[in-house]
């Protein structure tokens, strides 16, 4: 009796802790396993009083593609039980028109398929840019030559925030990050000596990025500073915390709350793309309705960070009319109109 009672108890807290733990698995290359990103993150996240178990699959210079055909990555994915599963591509390949289009993008999608069917969500990863900019080439195929950083960042930028609107999944703008530390702290070292990986620095602003993705709360005063100076992790942490209400983002017309635009092209056949803009990060709820009023289609139910998105709707499958899309942030909701030919 009393071994079924311990055995009992045992099984309970095991259930107890599992059902508090989130769960990541993050998928990429140097760019993750430098530093121990996933480490640095979960470390972070236990000093916020967070339980999180993480795992990677992160072989050097890999891509999705390459992702795609590793039992090691398709293995950990089907294993399931992930809250989100983290896609990072190779650091060149989404500059690359011919490796974008070709390999980054679809592959990026038959992973997703696989996330999905095993009840996960996809997270994406987005990188950095090198240090001094330049031409990125892979075999014959090269990118447009980068003035800096910040010109291959706004690259960057596009590709992972194409991909996520494509796919419907949450974006992790890292990259993004680095650029704001940089505008705040020109001298900041986040590469390492070869100026494209991170240094210690950039991990962190990565961890704490997660951080601020997956629980939607700013890292900022958390005692964790992963090897760092306690005043350069602050200041990192706070960086990343900003993200949650736009504050020093710069020339993005960020709202007080939040904004619909009116669908493009309108009307539409098949498909049409809308942009939508927060001025705080949260849950929002994106809807399809036809004329009558009735449900059509959930577009988005997550977690989106502050700043400007926009979200790709395909109608193949609908009949010409009038619909309305509908987003819901909290106590805010718009509608728009949209016209479906056929």
């Amino acid at each position: 009796m009393r071994k079924t009672i311990v055995v009992i108890l045992f099984l309970l807290s095991f259930h107890s802790f599992c059902g508090d733990t989130t769960k990541i698995l993050f998928v990429g290359n140097s760019y993750t396993y430098v530093n121990d990103l996933p480490m640095l993150f979960k470390e972070l996240s236990a000093s916020g009083g967070k339980n999180v178990f993480t795992d990677m699959s992160a072989p050097g210079g890999y891509t999705l593609e390459g992702h795609y055909s590793l039992p090691e990555t398709i293995d950990k994915i089907n294993s399931g039980g992930w809250k989100y599963v983290v896609l990072q591509e190779q650091s060149q390949y989404p500059v690359i028109e011919y490796y974008r289009t070709g390999s980054m993008y679809p592959f990026a999608a038959k992973l997703d398929s696989i996330i999905r069917v095993n009840g996960s969500e996809t997270m994406f990863y987005m990188t950095w840019g090198r240090k001094n900019g330049g031409q990125q080439c892979i075999g014959s195929y090269c990118s447009p030559v980068f003035a800096d950083y910040f010109h291959m960042q706004d690259s960057l930028r596009t590709a992972y925030g194409n991909l996520s609107a494509l796919l419907k999944a949450e974006l992790v703008p890292v990259g993004l990050a680095w650029k704001r530390a940089l505008l705040q702290q020109p001298g900041i070292e986040l590469w390492d000596t070869d100026g494209s990986h991170p240094s210690l620095k950039g991990s962190y602003l990565a961890a704490c990025m997660f951080y601020t993705a997956v629980f939607g709360e700013s890292p900022e005063g958390l005692n964790y500073f992963g090897g760092l100076d306690s005043t350069d992790a602050l200041n990192l942490q706070q960086i990343a915390g900003s993200f949650l209400t736009g504050i020093g983002i710069s020339n993005n017309n960020i709202p007080s709350n939040v904004s619909l635009e009116q669908n493009y092209p309108n009307p539409f056949n098949p498909s049409t793309t809308i942009r939508f803009k927060l001025g705080r990060a949260g849950k929002i709820v994106i809807k399809l309705f036809d004329a009558a009023g009735r449900e059509i289609r959930v577009l988005v139910n997550s977690y989106y960070m502050a700043g400007s998105h926009m979200l790709r709707i395909d109608a193949i499958n609908l009949p010409s009319g009038v619909y309305f899309c509908s987003l819901t942030s909290g106590s805010n909701s718009i509608s728009t109109k949209m016209v479906l030919l056929k």
